[in-house]
This record gives structure tokens, C-alpha cells and sequence, in this order.
């Protein structure tokens, strides 16, 4: 560690040139901030007559200087941390008139800082302003107990010696702020990349003999940027809808972003939508982007937009008219060039009777409107999106099953499949990874389905036999159904976590290990 040579305490203060050189050199080393200010702190209470010493950063969201850093006096009340307000403070004096104070502290003063020093014992006050580029950032601060006046000499020591910690806390916030923001770029394009990533297990959907129609719509539909709204039933494949109008149109180069509004509480949905600015809530320490932001040139999929909260659909009916959103905590307009599609389940119509979906936010996402019938209804369709969906499982899982047998072909066909493709392609994963030969048999897995008549874990029959499964994958297994139980809800009142008593960051640390995904492509 860089070391400082102290000069006898006699030595004239005017002849300091010495000592202003190393401690610009100390400022220059890699210490940390607060060891480096206790360190100067040090250096000047032996050339000078001080008992305290701090630094205080202004915060311009609450108008408040907080003390950053504390030197020489140990178990002060009023040290790191303490809020010292703009107005009413001599603090505030010195930060808006850009010039320093030295004088003496009273207990009957009005000014906020005063009786605390006092009270501490301390009399005489240096408070001198941090400036960078001509405008203030804090104060350096100094104080004694004894009641004499710093001196001319004492207080152009101290103004030096507080332009070069001014420069010193700048760099320092520099460096923070540009790590904070390389961490936030690299959370942002894992963010991206996970909103973003494709996969072709439901890709077949489109194939099937009952979507020529919808084919046809697609096609037509994707040449145009206008909003679509996608109906039917959870697990009916609304989510391959929305990734085959971006693949089809002009954006496919560009980012497809989904968000599902049913998966995010209200408080989250607003910052997960429309960003936030640093320091618009606590915690917030960078400026974050949006998925607004995020799809920027690209497409939106708001899956489940019903469940969005009334007030979210009030921004997001202003985002759309006017193609711009204002960030969480911002003031300033950013525009965005997108289009948005969405899709729900429930019958929208009648949450406009029941208050619960704004009528004009209906017509501005209801330009095109595409329909998905569910699986009962497609019964030509099953044995298809069976076959591909073994063909996607047998490689993923390196099992060797190349076809349905012709007992779980009648079984499937006979079904009603009230879970659509979502319970198709669950029933499908499960039985690839209970089974080991040629052909596949869902006996268990199908009589597991026709039975869960509750919600209850309980009443499923997964198959689970001991000597068939590694505990990995049985864990995988119920984890997988748990979730499908609660419509892949992690947290809160009858979500996962609590069903299985884990807590939810637990949970969601055992699917990333074991690689349990929510079906991004079929909604």
C-alpha cells in the first residue's frame, strides 16, 4: 500500500506542497474509497488541529446529502449513513452558493446539523463544496472540538485537499456506474437471448391438416404490421401463432420478445413492460430497458394480455397510440418501432361487460383477429403433433422410440384432450422418459390425465416406479406437473414453491439444474 509521509506537526501549513503531491498520488492508487479518506483523515489530524472528518454526496431524488465516509471519530450518532437535508442545512448553503464556510457551530442554531455536532462536541465547522466541471457534487467536511478558527492557511490547505477528493469520488462513481452498466448489459442480453430463443418442438402445429386455413391467414396477415389479437384456449399453440407472423414478416431479423403478463404481479409488470430509471424506486441502481425497449424493431407478444392489471392497460393503450413509453421514474418520452400481438383465453367481450378490460384497448389490439380451435376439435391433427412431439422427446431424452403402438394410437384418438397440445406434449415427455423400447406406450400416463379430476398432486399417477428413473429425473418429472398444476406460478399463495415447500428462488435454482422450461411456443 502507497505510504504517506506526515510532516511534524510545526511545519507551516503554507508549505505543503509535498503533501498535496502524495496525497494527489495516494488518490491515484486502487485503495478503497472509505480506506483511502480514513487514510488523508489520518494525515491531516496530525498537521492540523481536527477530530472529525467526512464526506457527504448529494442525492438529487430525495434532496438529501448522505454522509458516504467517516474519519477519527469512531461510534458517532450522526455518522455514515446520516441524511442531512438541502434546505435548512448549512450544507445546502455551501452546495447551492458553490463556496465554503468555516465557522463556528452553535446549539441553538437553526441550522439541521448544528446541535448533532454540538452534541458530540464539536465547535468549530469547515464545510468545503466538491466541484466537478462547475457544478456541485457533496461537501467535504471537517470539524473540531476546540474553539479556534481554522486559519487562512488551514482553510487553503483544506479547499486543495478537497479539489483533488472531488476528483477522487468522481472517477470512483465513474467506475461504479460503468461496471453497474456492463453487468446490466450482460443481465439484458441474457434477458434477450432467453425471450428470444426458438425452439421447434410445436413448429409442427402449423403442418397440421386443420390450420390450412389459419395457413392462410398467417401468411396474408404477416405481411402487414398490424396488431393481432390471438383467442382459444390455454395450450392450444397461440404462442407458435404469434413466432410464425414474426418469422413470415419484415422483422424476422429482429428480436421477437414475449411477455407474459399472467406470470408477472402488478407490481412487477410496469417495470417489466416499460423499464425503469435509476433511481426511480429503491433498488434501482442503473437504468433498466423494457421489453418495450427490448422489442425495439421487432415484435411484442403479450401473452394472456387479459390478466394485464387495469392501470397497465391504460399505459399500455397510450404506448400503442402514440409508439412511445415513458420509463418507470422517467419524465422524458422514448419511441419505439413495434409490433405488437397479442393473445388471451378468456372471452374478452365479456371482461369488458364485467370492467375488467377496457373496451378501447380491445379495438386497438383487435385490428386482425385469429382463432385457434382446441385439440377436440382438431381430432386429425393428434396423431401428427403426436409423432413429432416423440421424435422431439426420443432425441432430447437419447431414447430409441421411433412411433406410437397401436394400443396408445385408439388411446390418444379416443381422448378429449381438455389441456390441448400443452397436456399432448406433457403426456408425450413423460412417457419418452418412462419408456425404453421401440414403441411407445402411454397407458399410465393417459389413466394419470383421466383421473386428475381435482387439482390435488395427490390424485395424479405419474408411473413413478422405483428402478426405472434416476431421482434427477423423477424430481424433473414432479416438478414439471406441479407447475402444469399451477399454471407455472413459482411464487406465492398456490404457487409451486409453496405446494412443494421450497422457497421459489429455490425452485427456480432447480429447474435451471435440471432444465425444467416453461413451453415458451405454445400459449
Amino acid at each position: 500500500m502507497h505510504t504517506l509521509r506526515t510532516p511534524a506537526a510545526s511545519q507551516s501549513v503554507a508549505s505543503v506542497e509535498g503533501l498535496l503531491l502524495e496525497i494527489a498520488n495516494l488518490l491515484a492508487t486502487k485503495l478503497n474509497p472509505e480506506s483511502l479518506f480514513e487514510t488523508i483523515a489520518q494525515v491531516l489530524s496530525r498537521l492540523l488541529k481536527i477530530d472529525r472528518a467526512s464526506l457527504a454526496i448529494y442525492d438529487p431524488n430525495r434532496d438529501h446529502f448522505e454522509i458516504v465516509a467517516l474519519a477519527l471519530q469512531q461510534g458517532s450518532h450522526v455518522g455514515k449513513g446520516w441524511s442531512i437535508p438541502h434546505r435548512g442545512s448549512r450544507l445546502g448553503l455551501v452546495f447551492d452558493s458553490g463556496k465554503p464556510c468555516f465557522t463556528k457551530l452553535e446549539s441553538a442554531s437553526a441550522f439541521f446539523e448544528d446541535k448533532p455536532l454540538v452534541c458530540e462536541g464539536m465547535h468549530e465547522s469547515s464545510i468545503i463544496p466538491l466541484i466537478i466541471e462547475g457544478k456541485p457534487i457533496g461537501s467535504f467536511n471537517v470539524n473540531r472540538k476546540q474553539e479556534e478558527p481554522f486559519s487562512r492557511d488551514e482553510m487553503a490547505l483544506l479547499i486543495a485537499i478537497a479539489d483533488q477528493i472531488a476528483i477522487a469520488v468522481t472517477n470512483t462513481r465513474k467506475f461504479n456506474e460503468m461496471r453497474l452498466q456492463t453487468e446490466e448489459l450482460g443481465r439484458q442480453n441474457a434477458y434477450l437471448l432467453e425471450l428470444t430463443k426458438e425452439s421447434s418442438k410445436t413448429d409442427h402445429l402449423l403442418l397440421c391438416p386443420s390450420m390450412r386455413s389459419i395457413r392462410d391467414q398467417l401468411i396474408t396477415t404477416a405481411k402487414v404490421d398490424a396488431t393481432v389479437m390471438i383467442t382459444g384456449e390455454t395450450g392450444t399453440g397461440k404462442g407458435v401463432l404469434a413466432r410464425a407472423l414474426h418469422d413470415w414478416s419484415g422483422r424476422r431479423d429482429r428480436p421477437f420478445v414475449v411477455c407474459d403478463c399472467a406470470a408477472l404481479s402488478a407490481s412487477l409488470i410496469e417495470t417489466e413492460l416499460f423499464g425503469h430509471e435509476k433511481g426511480a424506486f429503491t433498488g434501482a441502481n442503473c437504468r433498466r430497458m423494457g421489453r418495450f425497449e427490448l422489442a425495439h424493431t421487432g415484435t411484442l407478444f403479450l401473452d394472456e394480455v387479459a390478466e394485464m392489471p387495469p392501470e397497465i392497460q391504460s399505459k399500455l393503450l397510450g404506448a400503442l397510440q402514440d409508439r412511445q413509453i415513458y420509463r418507470v421514474g422517467g419524465t422524458s418520452p422514448v419511441k419505439v418501432d413495434i409490433r405488437v400481438i397479442a393473445a388471451t383465453n378468456r372471452h374478452l367481450q365479456t371482461e369488458i361487460a364485467a370492467g375488467r378490460f377496457r373496451k378501447d384497448l380491445f379495438y386497438r389490439l383487435n385490428v386482425v383477429s385469429l382463432h385457434l380451435p382446441p385439440l377436440r376439435e382438431r381430432v386429425q391433427d393428434v396423431l401428427a403433433l403426436a409423432e413429432h412431439l416423440i421424435r422431439f422427446y426420443a432425441q432430447k431424452f437419447a431414447r430409441n422410440i421411433c412411433s406410437l403402438s397401436p394400443v396408445a394410437r385408439a388411446m390418444i384418438q379416443g381422448y378429449s384432450w381438455p389441456g390441448n397440445i400443452r397436456e399432448l406434449e406433457n403426456i408425450i415427455e413423460r412417457a419418452v422418459l418412462l419408456n425404453n423400447g421401440p414403441l411407445l406406450e402411454i397407458g399410465n400416463e393417459l389413466d394419470a390425465s383421466l383421473k386428475s379430476t381435482s387439482p390435488g398432486i395427490e390424485n395424479r399417477d405419474s408411473g413413478y416406479q422405483p428402478g426405472k428413473l434416476t431421482l434427477d429425473q423423477m424430481e424433473y418429472l414432479y416438478i414439471r406437473e406441479t407447475l402444469e398444476l399451477t399454471g407455472w406460478q413459482i411464487s406465492g399463495r398456490r404457487g409451486a414453491a409453496e405446494i412443494l415447500g421450497l422457497h421459489p428462488n429455490t425452485l427456480r435454482s432447480k429447474m435451471e439444474r435440471l432444465g425444467v422450461k416453461h413451453p415458451p411456443r405454445v400459449a
